[in-house]
């Protein structure tokens, strides 16, 4: 990883220019923030903390939609290689996913050193905000990274599964192993309890965390470990603290791109802003995926609002939360009641996860139509949470994710299937290639244990 050309830290700040370093060091020790204002701009620094997030592969890998042959051969290679789930995938080169991760696990890291510094008593509460937020990007990022590079979840192989180096401070020159998946989901869970009681309820700017965002990846987390009741625990929290959606029937489906192009600002389901944008899911080059379409009922508002017909007959993705700048992949209410939904079934109470589902389902359906889904069993409920999910959070970045923990269990499994100049490329349940390789320059350099593939 190159830390120390990407380690920016704030000194000073020009009033003119925003946010801007006036001070770049190769070393992070170089630089010593000494206030909680200073801390919380390393944390605010959008560029790096609100983006590039660490779901590109997952995005490739998943089966949302496909392209033509002539455009995938003008995308990287990496993106070309994992359309398909080649056995090389990078052919070499370095991989944003890995790296950008890991730079802002370092920015987290550095931004706890505020633990170390005495404040007055009216700092108290900025300092807990700053611990907080630091504290929760550690924990998303590990938790992206975990969805890529190691095993699904298994509590019974958990303890000697690889996991990802579990980074706690923000000293470039250690080297650390891989360790367990079981150590880096403890870890997770761990900062994510913690930010849960530091961050506020109410932030100024959807770039920084709340309450019920921290609750989100934790009831995600617990999710991935088939945890339902601590994931239905936490899922119930962050309702707690936010349960707002938007009613689709008040949308206006004709609009070229449906939702404002403005932070997540006028977008009251929003609980934490991010998104994504690279070559091969480019608008001009993908295409929904034709079989997923054909699950949005006649009713079902998301069709318009999610979608369009380009002139070609292609049909692109138009409903993304942050409107016409690329992909929004961050945290919305809408999943906490999905969440909510799932495990309540999966844990018994049949009665409250349609009560959930239909809650959400009032908010999507033509309001002039809407009938509530009355499933005669559990196994029927979680087909239909299970499908609305995968309708409702269409290229948020969870889908890879969702697949992986589902082909845990056969009755949910299923294999990818994509066709490439007369090819035809599968990835089947329990294959070795849902979990990526080990960028090629991080096994060279520093000796990591390569994944299977």
């Amino acid at each position: 990883m190159k830390y120390t050309y990407l380690l920016l830290f704030p000194v000073l700040l020009l009033v003119s220019c925003g946010q801007e370093f006036l001070d770049i060091r190769r070393e992070a020790h170089q630089v010593v923030p000494s206030t909680i204002s200073d801390y919380q701009a390393i944390l605010d620094v959008n560029s790096i903390m609100n983006g590039t997030p660490a779901v590109e592969l997952g995005i490739i890998g998943a089966d949302e939609f496909y392209v033509g042959e002539a455009d995938l051969m003008a995308v990287p290679a990496y993106q070309r290689n994992g359309y398909t789930w080649a056995n090389d995938v990078y052919e070499g080169e370095e991989l944003k996913d890995w790296n950008y991760a890991y730079q802002r696990i370092l920015y987290a890291n550095m931004a706890l050193e505020a633990r170390n510094i005495s404040t007055l008593s009216d700092e108290n509460e900025a300092r807990d905000r700053v611990m907080g937020t630091a504290l929760f990007h550690r924990a998303y990022n590990y938790y992206q990274l975990v969805q890529l590079f190691c095993n699904p979840y298994n509590a019974e192989t958990a303890t000697v599964d690889p996991g990802v180096p579990l980074k706690l401070d923000y000293d470039v020159s250690e080297s650390v192993e891989r360790g367990t998946l079981e150590e880096v989901y403890r870890q997770i869970i761990s900062d994510l309890q913690e930010a849960v009681e530091l961050l506020p309820e109410m932030v100024t700017t959807k770039f920084r965390p709340n309450k019920a965002a921290a609750c989100i990846l934790l009831a995600r987390a617990y999710l991935q470990m088939d945890d339902f009741e601590q994931a239905a625990h936490y899922a119930t929290i962050g309702l707690g603290f936010h349960d707002v959606l938007i009613d689709f029937n008040g949308l206006d489906p004709e609009q070229q791109f449906t939702f404002e192009n403005d932070y997540g600002v006028s977008n009251p389901e929003i609980l934490f802003f991010w998104r994504t944008n690279f070559h091969i899911v480019l608008p001009t080059r993908a295409h929904v995926d034709t079989l997923l379409l054909a699950q949005y009922g006649e009713h079902d508002l998301r069709r318009a609002t999610y979608f369009k017909e380009m002139p070609d007959g292609r049909i692109t993705f138009k409903g993304s939360y942050s409107g016409i700048s690329g992909f929004f992949v961050g945290l919305a209410t809408d999943e906490l009641w999905l969440i909510r939904a799932e495990c309540r079934i999966r844990t018994g109470d049949l009665e409250g996860g349609v009560l959930d589902l239909n809650h959400l389902l009032r908010h999507r359906m033509d309001n002039r139509y809407f009938e509530p889904v009355a499933p005669s069993n559990a196994e029927e409920a979680l087909d239909s949470i299970l499908m609305e999910r995968r309708k409702e959070l269409f290229f948020r970045g969870v889908r890879w994710e969702d697949l992986r923990r589902l082909n845990k269990d056969h009755r949910t499994a299923s294999t990818i299937r994509r066709k490439v100049d007369d090819q035809l490329y599968e990835l089947p349940p329990d294959d070795p290639r849902w979990v990526w390789p080990i960028p090629d320059n991080e096994v060279d350099l520093s000796g990591l244990q390569q994944n299977p593939r």
